[in-house]
């Protein structure tokens, strides 16, 4: 498969604490290599308002492409996919890429 960063994927992808979700989440790409992919966890924004006062999360301002509902991404969730997780892993929307500039504020973000 190929991967690119700003691509939303679903699947299941391991928590911090080793856990494995018990169904298919949302991640958006924000680095992908030969070997590896660096994604965020992303999760709707309905019935989980309060929520956005995290300061670790953060408000897709333009959501789709790649993600069918407003969503907001766990800045404190960055993880690293390898290789030989990725056969399960689906990429969403034909692999339509989040906005250039919406994109770049969420990777200056995760800098901060």
């Amino acid at each position: 498969m190929d991967f690119a960063a700003g691509q939303g994927i679903l699947g299941r992808i391991r928590f911090a604490d080793g856990n494995m979700p018990e169904y298919d989440r949302t991640y958006l790409i924000t680095a992908a290599t030969d070997d590896y992919l660096e994604v965020l966890n992303v999760s709707s924004i309905k019935g989980k308002e309060r929520k956005l006062f995290f300061p670790s999360n953060e408000r897709l301002k333009i959501y789709h492409p790649p993600f069918a509902k407003p969503s907001f991404v766990k800045l404190d969730s960055l993880t690293k996919v390898y290789k030989t997780d990725w056969n399960q892993l689906k990429i969403l929307c034909g692999g339509r890429t989040l906005d250039k500039n919406e994109f770049a504020r969420i990777l200056n973000l995760l800098q901060q």
